[in-house]
């Protein structure tokens, strides 16, 4: 891609990226108005009139989304230009996020809290996309799209192929709709779901996987829930399996058991922080860890038939703490549907 030489932007020689419709340039503000380095994102010339609109209504989504974690445009051409482009921020050292999840440098890898807080990042970029006017739904969050900065934030980037409110969707035929395994079914090619925000929640889910797991997510939602689930991907660390009530609200193919909205997944997600931090077991460790001392474990007693009554109400059972002596009353029908419900999710 040649930047034109009348351009206030002008090339350094280091491309920062290539797809099917656009290029993206390092520049430099000949004017000096603007000082460091920039990314400068063109549109390849002879595309089809709907690569042309869905491109400046990826500018005009951009540039209407002033967030921390959104990647900030500071100048763009105009339809009747050209030259099509876009000039966004450059930060020094960032890089995509799909580069660290699998290596030994991933800092989310068995660290619910630090998951925990990239999860909240990209939801707080989508309830930003959420409450804008008009409303944008970004369609391809995905480890490629994400840039991980330096100090541990992140900046969502390529809204190529958003959809905005009351707008519809520009598709192309000759390029792929999204990112396989990340992007939510509706948002397949064919698919007639209607894609909302709870779509982008989606993603963000599969993301957050990915990134405490260390490895590429999986095509549908079932594993999440079975061989894929916490306990079985981290059997020593009870406390990561807190997680599973974020994928139980995200990586769902039925869009009506997502989140509607990202205000209730940022609400689950200080929730979760809690539960970890204050060391309470998950459901299935329930028996295996006393939710007070602990240390001990929950075991059945001499006489507990009848602690709770003589005997007991109907389904509840006594148990003991081995080690702090606590006695507990546990409905198992509850937990038993309960833990029932988690292997039978999708």
């Amino acid at each position: 891609m040649k930047i034109p030489k009348d351009l206030r932007w002008q090339q350094t020689g280091k491309t920062l990226g290539q797809g099917g419709q656009a290029q993206v340039q390092e520049v430099v503000d000949s004017l000096g108005e603007f000082t460091g380095m920039f990314a400068l994102k063109g549109l390849a010339k002879d595309k089809p009139l709907q690569a042309y609109e869905r491109f400046y209504r990826e500018i005009s989504a951009i540039k209407s989304l002033q967030h921390r974690y959104i990647i900030i445009v500071v100048d763009s051409s105009s339809p009747q230009d050209d030259f099509h482009y876009y000039v966004m921020e450059f930060i020094e050292g960032a890089i995509p996020l799909q580069k660290v999840l699998n290596t030994t440098k991933n800092p989310y890898h068995a660290n619910p809290i630090a998951a925990l807080d990239l999860f909240r990042m990209l939801v707080e970029a989508i309830l930003a996309c959420e409450i804008n006017n008009p409303k944008v739904v970004h369609r391809d969050i995905s480890p490629s799209n994400v840039l991980l900065v330096p100090d541990g934030t992140i900046k969502v980037i390529d809204f190529g192929i958003c959809q905005v409110e009351e707008t519809g969707t520009i598709t192309l035929t000759d390029e792929g709709v999204g990112t396989v395994n990340y992007m939510a079914p509706e948002c397949e090619s064919g698919a007639t779901g209607n894609i909302e925000i709870h779509s982008d929640l989606y993603s963000a889910g599969k993301i957050l996987w990915s990134a405490v797991t260390g490895q590429r997510a999986f095509s549908r939602e079932k594993p999440a829930f079975t061989n894929k689930a916490m306990s079985k991907v981290f059997p020593d660390y009870p406390d990561i399996w807190h997680l599973h009530h974020i994928f139980a609200k995200t990586i769902r193919n039925n869009p009506s058991d997502r989140w509607q909205s990202a205000k209730d997944a940022i609400k689950m997600c200080n929730h979760i922080r809690r539960l970890i931090t204050n060391g309470y077991p998950p459901i299935e460790d329930i028996f295996e860890r006393c939710p007070i001392c602990g240390v001990g474990s929950l075991e059945k007693f001499e006489g507990s038939h009848m602690v709770f009554g003589n005997p007991n109400p109907s389904g509840i059972f006594a148990k003991r703490c081995s080690y702090c002596g606590v006695c507990m009353a546990i409905d198992l029908e509850i937990l038993r549907n309960n833990l029932d419900k988690m292997k039978l999710m999708e």
